[in-house]
């Protein structure tokens, strides 16, 4: 996804501000990014003054999605991060990508902000297309338990390796979730490690499940169509669809 040019990143793609914001708060050995404070005006009230303070749930929608996916380019790391809980997985399936602090999240889209027509790192716009959620269920969390299955003996590094990111937050505690599909156009200035990609533009789909605690990020992980990104770039073929005229299914 187009979060990968972030190794690419040096302090020369970066405002003065944006270093400041780094520095500020991820240096070694500082306390950390501060967050939201808590809502003025309702802490150390009575009973009654608290249920009075209290606003009814409001829940995620479509546009609460379109807003996540496009605030890495609209709104900028800085503020992305708020939409995220202080303990949250963050994951990418096709690059097998994980992140896990607020610090690694801003490493991964601070190249972003404000990227223009002619930034190094392309320009990349996502359009939500349906989403689905709501207060989580009865079944929320549920995780296979148990040792690993016989039949992947011999295989057990792979089982792992998939597995353990899987399983990677399952404990953390969420109310509500979302599911979005999407689709990415992505303008590239420079190839795409390792593949050509300068001067093109691609097109593809994805989807992104999250989970949310008190309306913050706590999992999110995202999968989309890598295949349909290298068959436009020209290095994977189209998919064969004989199957749909197999003539030794009509003898």
């Amino acid at each position: 996804m187009h979060f990968l040019y972030s190794s690419l990143v040096k302090d020369k793609h970066m405002t003065p501000s944006q270093r400041a914001f780094s520095r500020r708060n991820f240096a070694k050995g500082a306390a950390g990014f501060a967050g939201v404070s808590a809502v003025a005006g309702c802490a150390g009230t009575t009973s009654v003054a608290q249920t009075q303070c209290e606003t009814p749930k409001q829940y995620k929608t479509f546009q609460s999605a379109q807003d996540w996916v496009t605030a890495f380019f609209d709104k900028g790391a800085e503020e992305v991060l708020g939409y995220y809980a202080d303990d949250f997985v963050w994951e990418d399936i096709e690059f097998m990508q994980t992140i896990t602090t607020k610090e690694e999240l801003y490493k991964a889209f601070v190249v972003f902000n404000n990227s223009g027509p002619e930034s190094p790192f392309g320009v990349h716009k996502f359009e939500v297309l349906t989403y689905d959620g709501g207060p989580a269920g009865d079944s929320k969390g549920v995780t296979r338990q148990g040792p690993m299955p016989k039949e992947w003996e011999g295989y057990e590094a792979d089982y792992n390796r998939f597995t353990n990111n899987i399983m990677l937050g399952a404990d953390i505690d969420y109310d509500e979730w979302g599911y979005m599909q999407w689709i990415w156009k992505a303008t590239h200035n420079q190839d795409f490690f390792g593949i050509p990609a300068a001067g093109k533009t691609t097109v593809t789909r994805g989807t992104t499940t999250q989970m949310y605690k008190e309306g913050k990020i706590v999992r999110c992980r995202t999968h989309w169509n890598f295949r349909e990104f290298a068959m436009q770039l020209g290095i994977v073929p189209a998919p064969d669809e004989a199957w749909r005229d197999n003539p030794g299914l009509n003898e």
